[in-house]
């Protein structure tokens, strides 16, 4: 993750002796905007880093997820109509628009996991088609509307949050997927709890940020997901010392 810098302006801040002086009051707001844009520099190439890897996930989950219902909502013939339906729906396409109207369709005339997965990739097509805000909108319906499957509603959730960990300030990512890191039964539980480690980051609440760490560390996580914790902490660290 985050590596030890060398940071000129800071090195030139120390005296002869190696303790940091300000000369003046506009010397040290000068030294503090230095601080915070690091801050925020680190911050964003923890979230450039892990970012896609947490959507991925997510992408992987869908695929699984489509499997496990299929299997107990449909009788098989019945199953592979609609599931031609649904791939033809989601098939790459000039215009992405027309996708978008198959999938509505689909939202129309369909119930349960088909219905819940259009609905989630009405919203993926808009956010890659540079339509942020419209996904997002998509996603917040998923997300309060109790008719949707609970694991749909998660999905959607722990999307939005992935979106808007380097905006959203913490409370509103806390109460967004708060109840799922608590929950040891979803299966987005220790990915929430990340999601708000890296937003306790962004809103510098370091001790807060070291505690969710420390608890995914005892946890039963793989090695990859274990090495992206070790990154946030060592990132902690090293704000957190350079602050001293």
């Amino acid at each position: 993750m985050a590596k030890k810098q060398n940071i000129t302006k800071e090195n030139k801040s120390k005296s002869a002796n190696g303790d940091r002086q300000y000369f003046n009051l506009e010397d040290k707001a000068i030294f503090e905007e230095v601080d915070e844009e690091l801050r925020n520099e680190k911050f964003k190439q923890l979230i450039n880093k892990y970012g896609g890897l947490i959507l991925s996930f997510v992408v992987l989950a869908l695929a699984i997820t489509v499997g496990y219902e299929r299997i107990s909502e449909w009788k098989i013939s019945k199953a592979e109509n609609k599931n031609i339906q649904y791939t033809q729906a989601i098939s790459p396409s000039s215009n992405y628009e027309n996708n978008i109207a198959m999938l509505e369709n689909i939202v129309l005339t369909e119930t349960g996991i088909y219905r819940d997965l259009a609905q989630l990739n009405i919203a993926n097509l808009l956010i890659v088609n540079n339509q942020l805000e419209k996904g997002i909108e998509v996603l917040q319906k998923i997300h309060k509307d109790e008719t949707f499957l609970p694991r749909t509603r998660e999905i959607a959730a722990i999307k939005i949050a992935t979106y808007k960990v380097d905006s959203a300030n913490f409370e509103d990512i806390e109460s967004l997927i708060g109840v799922i890191a608590e929950n040891p039964n979803s299966s987005w539980h220790n990915m929430a709890k990340e999601l708000l480690a890296m937003s306790a980051i962004r809103s510098e609440n370091y001790t807060l940020a070291k505690e969710i760490c420390n608890v995914l560390l005892t946890s039963d996580i793989s090695q990859d997901f274990r090495a992206r914790v070790n990154d946030m902490l060592s990132l902690v660290n090293e704000i957190t010392q350079d602050n001293q």
